[in-house]
């Protein structure tokens, strides 16, 4: 009987062992927080198929492409070359500059793409050029130009110093940060910025978002909204490191993001080594649990996200390895106190 008990419970664990794991494992990306970047080994848990994720490269930082043709249209400048001298300044990208934040560089190259339209004899298009200067609010670059351009540049920034501003309404996003004409951002979408007449170029970033900026002329516009596309995963990537480098939590609800955009992955599960050991997962872009553990135990971190994350169906007591070596250490002690209780040894003796 006690040999029966035994194999009954033995039979119940492993039934309940094989009802807890699910018909087809889970595919789980696995990233490392760490500059290892990946895991030296995965974790191996029932029911989950785990592979490595790794954080693709950033993308690289724009380019300088103002310096060059400014650095020529200085040289034809200084030769008398006027043709030449604005023909490699067109080549220069004035809003993109100034929404990458590179003031100087656009206000050399307007500064000069005036001077050498003055010198063209093109007087109004060489105003016009001062005033788009005044309007970025730019200053009058220390190079060498001619005084009578130099002049008009001025005029024209005292011009844009009196001018009345006038309110525009910027939508986006909620939360992207708004820059104007080059300068750090100032406020979050959506937001009201006074802006004096002329162009001005608005820019918008926003984590998980690809930058976006326009450009728009005062008063006529007073209404505006700028479109932000997802973040292709290099910049998503770019983007989560710079929190990471900022001291900002790289598993809350906009590391989350970023992580899913970076890896392209349904769940994914984060793991930052050390002691304890802790870690999140991430399904659909949100960030759904979070555990801590000793360290070094990979795959029991791995196994409660999945519980506490849904991926996994926690397995009921009766289920549970543990809750059988108790219950299979009470049969044996039951067993060998029954055994013990039965027990009547016959006194056998013989008599010569």
């Amino acid at each position: 009987m006690p040999g029966g008990t035994i194999r009954a419970v033995i039979g119940l664990a492993l039934s309940a062992a094989c009802a807890a794991r699910p018909a087809h494992p889970v595919p789980l990306a696995i990233l490392v927080d760490s500059e290892a970047g990946t895991p030296a080994r995965l974790p191996v848990v029932d029911g989950l198929s785990p592979h490595a994720l790794v954080v693709p490269a950033s993308a690289p930082d724009e380019p300088d492409r103002t310096s060059a043709p400014v650095s020529r249209a200085r040289k034809a400048y200084a030769e008398g070359d006027f043709d030449t001298c604005r023909a490699e300044l067109a080549r220069v990208d004035v809003a993109g500059a100034l929404a990458a934040g590179g003031r100087d560089g656009a206000a050399r190259a307007l500064a000069f793409d005036a001077a050498c339209a003055w010198g063209g004899q093109a007087a109004a298009t060489a105003r016009q050029l001062a005033a788009q200067l005044a309007s970025y609010g730019l200053a009058v670059p220390d190079a060498a130009i001619a005084p009578d351009i130099e002049a008009v540049l001025g005029e024209a920034i005292v011009a844009a110093g009196n001018a009345r501003p006038h309110p525009v309404v910027v939508h986006g996003a909620a939360g992207a940060r708004l820059g104007v004409d080059g300068r750090p951002a100032s406020c979050t979408l959506p937001c009201t910025v006074d802006l004096v007449p002329g162009d001005h170029v608005l820019a918008v970033t926003a984590d998980g978002l690809a930058d976006a900026h326009r450009v728009v002329r005062v008063p006529d516009t007073t209404d505006v909204t700028l479109a932000q596309p997802p973040a292709a995963p290099p910049v998503a990537a770019a983007q989560w490191r710079a929190r990471a480098a900022h001291g900002l939590p790289t598993t809350d609800a906009i590391g989350a993001r970023l992580i899913a955009q970076l890896g392209r992955e349904r769940r994914i599960a984060v793991l930052h080594p050390g002691d304890p050991l802790t870690g999140a997962l991430i399904v659909d872009g949100a960030l759904v649990a979070s555990a801590t553990t000793r360290r070094g135990d990979e795959a029991g971190l791995v196994r409660e996200l999945a519980y506490d994350g849904g991926i996994l169906a926690r397995p009921a007591v009766w289920q549970r390895p543990w809750f059988w070596i108790a219950i299979s250490g009470l049969a044996l002690g039951a067993a060998g106190t029954v055994t013990l209780l039965l027990y009547h040894p016959h006194d056998t003796s013989l008599r010569l």
